[in-house]
């Protein structure tokens, strides 16, 4: 038996451009329904050592950072200083992997906004070391959503139909890495509470709203407890292995969702490897029926309308679902972690 926890990645606080102190998120993050929350304050530790990591508001509140040079940000966790941003991208993930902690990729694929110029996407993806990638960013999907002053104003009313599925350019990467290791993915907000642009109103700026966007559900393998150590231990683990799944809230919410490779009695879940042998089954629930897509190797392999998926027999390759609710407007809804069947 597995746990689900929901929690919001990719926060910014005010050690760096965000808004609030760590009892502000967390406050906030407990009134959006979340377990936990990943801070990256910009090249900083600094909520870390003036607050530290802990339980507040019942909400689990852990401490990471991002790297942020001109382009290529980082987010790490698990670590005891931040890299410096001067470094070159090799350096600097390489450093917060000699540190025994891991990172992701931050929106490697944003696109710049005439209205706000500059580029932050990740120009190098042949790192050789073990980093994730941030696949879903709600703030960069934001900005990206309009080029005048009209989408602009269309963007703050109604940014709920403005979010779409991640970047087609950034799943192919990450299925492609995914032929070679292990990938983890995260879906991360963005969230900075308003302080970087003070004149948006409260439907895109506030905390609360934009932990009510894009979650990254992880599954442990023991319920938290409350025992700081261990469950901060059980998160990041989940996240490093990609043993998650992400969601898009505005679409709907999620108490529990699977997909898991079965042969006779054993189970590999999501972020897992397995060597191929016959017999084996795919097997997918959701919460309520909905679209679901098979994607193996980058491209679509199955779908289907349903509730319940059943996939006997696969052959070798990447897998991951993506899931999308309703018949007129298909909104992006689900999206997993990679399972991995390689040939033996």
């Amino acid at each position: 038996m597995l746990y689900n926890y929901s929690g919001v990645v990719h926060i910014h606080t005010k050690y760096s451009d965000g808004s609030a102190d760590l009892k502000g998120i967390a406050r906030a993050a407990y009134k959006s329904g979340a377990n936990f929350v990943l801070i990256n304050d910009h090249d900083t530790l600094k909520g870390l050592y003036l607050e530290g990591e802990c339980y507040m508001h019942g909400v689990l509140v852990l401490v990471g950072s991002e790297v942020t040079p001109r382009r290529n940000h980082f987010l790490c966790y698990d670590i005891e200083t931040v890299p410096s941003r001067h470094l070159r991208p090799e350096e600097y993930v390489g450093e917060v992997y000699r540190q025994g902690g891991f990172g992701f990729l931050a929106h490697p694929d944003q696109k710049e906004n005439p209205l706000f110029p500059g580029r932050m996407h990740w120009e190098n993806w042949d790192l050789d070391m073990p980093f994730g990638v941030e696949i879903w960013n709600f703030f960069s999907q934001w900005m990206g959503s309009f080029k005048t002053v009209k989408g602009l104003l269309k963007s703050i009313f109604f940014p709920k139909a403005l979010l779409k599925p991640p970047h087609p350019e950034t799943l192919l990467r990450w299925d492609r890495l995914g032929s070679v290791r292990p990938v983890p993915a995260i879906a991360g907000v963005d969230a900075h509470g308003g302080r970087q642009f003070n004149w948006l109103p409260t439907i895109v700026s506030s905390y609360l709203h934009q932990f009510k966007t894009l979650r990254t559900h992880v599954l442990t393998r023991e319920p938290l407890q409350g025992d700081l150590q261990k469950d901060r231990r059980m998160i990041l683990s989940a996240i490093k292995k990609g043993r998650s799944y992400l969601v898009n809230h505005f679409a709907g919410k999620v108490k529990q969702f699977s997909f898991y490779l079965q042969h006779q009695h054993r189970c590999w879940h999501m972020g897992e490897e397995a060597q191929h042998c016959p017999g084996m089954v795919f097997k997918i629930e959701l919460p309520e029926k909905a679209h679901v897509r098979i994607i193996k190797d980058g491209r679509l392999f199955s779908q289907s309308t349903t509730r319940f998926v059943r996939l006997p027999n696969p052959g070798p390759g990447v897998y991951r679902v993506e899931v999308y609710k309703g018949t007129f407007w298909p909104r992006p809804w689900i999206f997993s972690n990679h399972i991995y069947v390689r040939a033996s």
